[in-house]
């Protein structure tokens, strides 16, 4: 027989629910915050750095490839950290289905960009990538506030838009430099932020 809850039970389910879905992405995504920031962060510098040293400057952004085994080793890392298996909220899927949407935008987007410089015969669009990207990842991390009720990643969403705006008036090497503050403010620092938040709640 389904059970019927009132305004109250309602209410604390849902906290209670929301309460565990902040412990969990404080005991599984710390790590991977960190390691996706630093890879990130060390690519855009790469980049910046072949953008000047290369006949062929084009030829850099083959350094992103770099970030798939990067996020294969995330995965990996996140299980061993998290030993077994956590079980998700309906409020993590909620979370996890967000970032999808994210990664789908990126997809489209960039294929939008591509075609239309290769239609156009035009590399100037390319200068759209970096701040749109990072206009994503920060509607994605504020949504993310907003679900898991944490003020900390308001913050983060509010980094990725400045980078984002500073873009606007900055060459494309110089946005990578841009990316990378972004990637070291709004992953690594809140990754040591939730590590150390998860080690004290074990003390």
């Amino acid at each position: 027989m389904e059970e019927n809850f009132n305004h109250e039970q309602s209410l604390t389910l849902i906290n209670e629910m929301i309460v565990r879905a902040q412990n969990n992405v404080n005991k599984g995504k710390a790590y991977s915050f960190m390691i996706l920031g630093y890879v990130l962060a060390v690519c855009a510098v790469a980049i910046y750095v072949l953008l000047h040293t290369l006949s062929n400057p084009n030829q850099s952004f083959w350094v992103w490839l770099v970030v798939l085994p990067a996020m294969v080793a995330m995965h990996f890392i996140e299980r061993r950290v998290n030993g077994a298996k956590l079980v998700k909220t309906h409020i993590e899927k909620i979370g996890g289905m967000v970032w999808a949407g994210f990664g789908i935008s990126c997809f489209v987007f960039l294929t939008v960009v591509f075609t239309i410089a290769f239609k156009l015969d035009t590399n100037t669009v390319f200068l759209l990538c970096t701040p749109v990207i990072l206009t994503f990842v920060g509607m994605g991390q504020f949504i993310t506030a907003c679900v898991f009720r944490n003020k900390m990643w308001y913050s983060v969403a509010a980094v990725f838009w400045a980078g984002a705006l500073t873009c606007t008036f900055l060459s494309g090497d110089m946005q990578m430099i841009v990316f990378a503050v972004c990637m070291l403010l709004g992953y690594v620092v809140p990754g040591h932020i939730l590590i150390h938040k998860a080690k004290k709640s074990h003390v």
